[in-house]
């Protein structure tokens, strides 16, 4: 099964949470008591986010986190990347190719445009489509309204 890791899910609830505050800054212990997250995986999942420029941090009395820009202009590719890496489903759809039978496997460039489809539809969904499961569901609808089969080209 292909799975997003859960400080990648938490990151996401972070951001919805952020978001939802605006320009209203939130400290460790405000997103710790309204996510139900403990304070040690808030401070990792704020991290990332703040390492990925995500959110924005200010320290000091006054200080905490906001949301770096509005959640139509965040990605789930975005928040994925902050978390997981680059996204590479196989070895082979990876910049660098390292897998054993590399030299033997004619699939490589077929993953590869794969994971590219994968990258350009979570690039497409953004933190706002994610908060409004209507927005969510009429994607789904449209893709499926695309055909019953997606051509794959090495993109």
């Amino acid at each position: 099964m292909l799975r997003i890791g859960k400080l990648t899910d938490y990151g996401i609830v972070v951001l919805n949470h952020l978001a939802a505050q605006g320009a209203v800054q939130q400290s460790v212990d405000d997103l710790s008591s309204t996510t139900g997250l403990n304070v040690p995986t808030v401070r990792k999942v704020m991290k990332a986010l703040v390492d990925s420029g995500l959110v924005i941090a200010r320290r000091g009395a006054k200080g905490g986190y906001r949301i770096a820009r509005p959640p139509a202009q965040i990605s789930v590719r975005d928040v994925v990347e902050a978390f997981e890496g680059p996204i590479a489903l196989t070895e082979c759809s990876q910049d660098h190719h390292v897998c054993d039978i590399t030299d033997t496997c004619n699939l490589s460039d077929g993953w590869g445009g794969i994971n590219q489809l994968v990258m350009q539809m979570m690039g497409r969904i953004s933190l706002e489509d994610v908060r409004n499961p209507q927005i969510v569901d009429q994607l789904y609808r449209q893709l499926l309204d695309d055909g019953p089969r997606i051509q794959l080209v090495n993109l």
